[in-house]
């Protein structure tokens, strides 16, 4: 390796570019990471589509360690949005969605 390179994990997916919208809920702080220009657009209800907006669906504990948010604490705080109509448990990777949508509207931007 020449002098003065930096080697790079290679396991590690890094986010460049990011906003990170945070929401504390029930003493547990959610995270997720987004492009920066779309939050305020997606709050100004100027875009519409959540895949233009998020970078990852996934919910992280914290974003710049990448550590994702347990399924279990999701369950227990977000529990609306992990249930369907019938009260009968989601599927997880659909109501991830559904949970980044409620942080992206009720979180606090992390510029």
């Amino acid at each position: 390796m020449p002098r003065g390179q930096v080697k790079q994990p290679t396991g590690q997916k890094r986010l460049t570019n990011v906003a990170i919208v945070r929401l504390k809920k029930m003493g547990k702080r959610f995270e997720i990471a987004c492009y920066p220009n779309k939050v305020t657009s997606w709050r100004d209800k100027v875009e519409t589509d959540i895949d233009e907006v998020l970078q990852s669906t996934s919910v992280f504990a914290n974003v710049s360690k990448g550590e994702f948010a347990k399924d279990e604490d999701l369950k227990k705080v977000f529990e609306k949005e992990c249930k369907n109509a019938k009260g009968k448990d989601r599927d997880m990777e659909l109501a991830k969605k559904d949970i980044c949508i409620e942080i992206l509207a009720n979180g606090e931007l992390q510029a």
